[in-house]
């Protein structure tokens, strides 16, 4: 996933840095680093973020809802 890429899935999911870095389970300061082109996204967090992205846009908020709550605990 390229760095604009990444960008996207963040402002589609309306997340910040540290909220996604909470939901996919990485350290607090590896989203910048994937959004500066510093590290690339390993595959397995971009398919990740990609259903995420597509369950927000084709889901409803409820099941978003919870599918981040699962994630989160």
């Amino acid at each position: 996933m390229t760095p604009h890429e990444y960008e996207a899935a963040r402002n589609a999911l309306g997340w910040t840095h540290a909220e996604l870095a909470e939901a996919i389970g990485v350290a607090p300061r590896t989203p910048y680093r994937y959004a500066n082109g510093e590290v690339d996204m390993p595959e397995p967090a971009a398919r990740l973020l990609r259903l995420l992205v597509r369950t927000r846009l084709t889901g409803s908020a409820k099941k978003f809802a919870t599918l981040v709550k699962e994630l989160r605990a």
